[in-house]
């Protein structure tokens, strides 16, 4: 299995506690090789992840971020750290024909051998996991169509192969810039590129290869109610990957205040991460303390002090009718939008 991460030095633990995770819950693959598209990881950190690795008798690479200059010259415009997932065609080796992209806030807490073997029909070129967004971006914002699979761009399973040939990666770029040109509309850059562009060549997965933090927080009604998604699993279908879950997704969410690595979680997940990174060389260390300012510990203690109902009712009005209009009005892809969502 060829599974690649992107960290910085500042995100290494993160990483570090996911690549362990992985490697202890796949011992009876035969290969597993990772591969880190990494921005300044200091040398004592990449020994530290070297040193996961080396226990299982896995393998692991650093690649070295590129410059955005290198890759596309001809893109006058700051993509923030986007350009590196769209890239993986140029950052990895060439005979690397099937990749797992996996984002480091995540944790494999089973075998994903079958999910990385997923067979690909002629036209598919990634698979992933629905994510839960709901008509109001979909349509009003995005302007996609109902048919189209919308996927969380954290866990993406990659044909590299067809990604090469049909030109994946500069398209993503041709579309950015098209959208700059034409002042429009983006929610979640990088993902609703990805999306977009491969419109009709994705392959869904089931859910518990990227259980998202919502999915633990909110039930299921709760979640339809709030997010009013186009399309999305059925109720049966969460509940078996919530009871089996593979790979669980510490993405941010209105009711979590401190995300699983920081130091008295509250995240759902915040457990399971204390587990692994104590089978690391950071287990020593102290957790990332709370960095968050006074206003944003107040938006996140409010949402506590009223009714769980009323929270829900209220987060759906700022998803679903807020949210929307202000990115219609606001996040136009231009350079400080760009920059500031990747």
């Amino acid at each position: 299995m060829n599974i690649v991460y992107y960290s910085s030095d500042l995100f290494s633990e993160m990483c570090g506690v996911a690549i362990q995770s992985l490697c202890e819950n796949n011992k009876d693959a035969d290969d597993i090789n990772i591969y880190v598209v990494e921005d300044n990881i200091s040398d004592e950190n990449k020994k530290r992840l070297n040193n996961i690795v080396q226990h299982f008798s896995r393998k692991i690479f650093f690649i070295k971020k590129p410059e955005q200059k290198d890759l596309y010259p001809e893109v006058k415009y700051d993509l923030g750290h986007t350009y590196a997932r769209m890239a993986l065609a140029e950052i990895l080796p060439s005979n690397v024909d099937r990749v797992l992209s996996l984002d480091s806030d995540t944790l494999v807490l089973d075998s994903i051998q079958e999910m990385y073997n997923t067979a690909f029909e002629k036209d598919q070129i990634v698979a992933g996991v629905y994510d839960c967004v709901g008509t109001a971006i979909q349509k009003r914002v995005l302007q996609a169509s109902d048919s189209m699979k919308y996927c969380n761009a954290g866990v993406l399973l990659i044909d590299l192969k067809k990604w090469r040939e049909k030109n994946i990666g500069q398209k993503l770029v041709d579309k950015i810039l098209q959208g700059i040109e034409n002042n429009e509309t983006m929610f979640f850059l990088e993902q609703d590129i990805l999306n977009i562009v491969l419109d009709g060549h994705i392959k869904l997965l089931e859910p518990q290869y990227n259980m998202l933090t919502s999915i633990y927080i909110f039930g299921y009604d709760e979640i339809i109610k709030m997010k009013k998604p186009v399309e999305y699993y059925t109720k049966n279908q969460i509940i078996r990957a919530k009871k089996k879950p593979a790979i669980i997704h510490a993405t941010t969410c209105f009711y979590v205040r401190k995300r699983m690595w920081i130091e008295k979680s509250d995240s759902p997940y915040a457990v399971l991460y204390a587990q692994y990174r104590k089978e690391t060389e950071w287990n020593h260390m102290e957790f990332c303390k709370d960095t968050r300012g006074l206003k944003k510990k107040l938006y996140g203690g409010i949402w506590h002090i009223m009714p769980r109902k009323a929270a829900v009712c209220i987060a759906a009005f700022m998803i679903n009718c807020v949210r929307p209009t202000y990115a219609k009005i606001t996040v136009k892809m231009n350079l400080p939008t760009i920059a500031k969502q990747s």
